[in-house]
């Protein structure tokens, strides 16, 4: 399902993070390779933030995406150290420089301020709102309730909360997601599969037959659960650094998972009932 934004604009429920990208310069014609690989394959959303890589990840999507602006969703974030009314402003035009854009279609509070009053930022979000700087606003790391209370600040337009969501970090199901829905808040699931996979974690053995059963990789099942129909408000981010990744992630755009595999899934992975907890920066 296409996630539609406030201006009916559709966007690919399945969008391009780039954490760490930027940070190995030997990396970089490669990462401008995926991202636009991403792009000509669908994958039109992409999330960047100006902490990532000190702003070099901005410059890698400017490169990516080049002629192609028109046909991205580009979303990107102020960190909370930037988060006065005033520090806003300044950051997302040194953002827009670095992208090389007049516009974001959204921006991000990154995180909760610890130092700054969320009222102030909240105007910040709305100034550069209403100047055409940023299509949509919203913000990311919020539980429910302030969540709940940036939506009061800015008369009902906080249009996505970009929260850590997967098979092993389930917390913004026990409150978050039916306070979302009730504000008309999209979210955004980020780091989609942490916990999951990697490295030094095996591979879960109902993912390992679930993914033999549709020949794909465990990665696409853990983003296709989150997409499933009943979850159907997320967006998922998920970074590809080689195109092998690409093609996995790519393959969860096609793929339906049945009831029983959902079922066996959610019994392999369960919820803890926990709720999404507060971290200021």
């Amino acid at each position: 399902m296409a996630w539609t934004t406030t201006r009916g604009t559709e966007v690919p429920p399945l969008g391009q993070g780039t954490w760490r990208f930027g940070e190995d310069a030997a990396h970089r014609t490669e990462e401008v390779d995926v991202l636009r690989a991403g792009i000509e394959a669908g994958l039109t959303l992409i999330d960047t933030a100006e902490a990532y890589a000190e702003g070099r990840s901005e410059e890698i999507v400017r490169d990516a995406v080049g002629d192609l602006r028109d046909q991205v969703f580009l979303t990107t974030k102020v960190w909370p150290s930037h988060a006065g009314r005033e520090d806003v402003l300044r950051s997302l035009s040194q953002s827009l420089k670095r992208l090389g854009t007049d516009w974001v279609d959204l921006y991000l509070l990154h995180w909760p301020s610890a130092k700054t009053p969320l009222a102030e930022t909240m105007a910040g979000l709305v100034d550069v709102l209403e100047r055409g700087l940023a299509r949509h606003i919203g913000v990311s790391n919020f539980p429910a309730a302030l969540l709940e209370e940036a939506h009061r600040l800015t008369d009902g337009r906080i249009f996505a909360n970009q929260v850590r969501y997967g098979l092993a970090t389930r917390e913004p199901e026990a409150t978050l997601a039916d306070v979302a829905a009730r504000l008309d808040t999209s979210l955004m699931a980020y780091s989609p599969i942490r916990h999951v996979l990697g490295p030094d974690i095996p591979v879960n053995g109902v993912l390992a037959d679930v993914a033999r059963a549709h020949d794909v990789s465990p990665a696409a099942v853990a983003l296709a659960w989150i997409l499933r129909p009943a979850a159907a408000r997320w967006v998922v981010v998920v970074k590809a650094a080689r195109r092998a990744h690409l093609a996995d992630n790519a393959a969860a755009l096609g793929l339906t998972l049945s009831a029983a595999e959902l079922d066996r899934l959610d019994r392999a992975f369960p919820a803890s009932g926990e709720d999404l907890t507060l971290q200021a920066f």
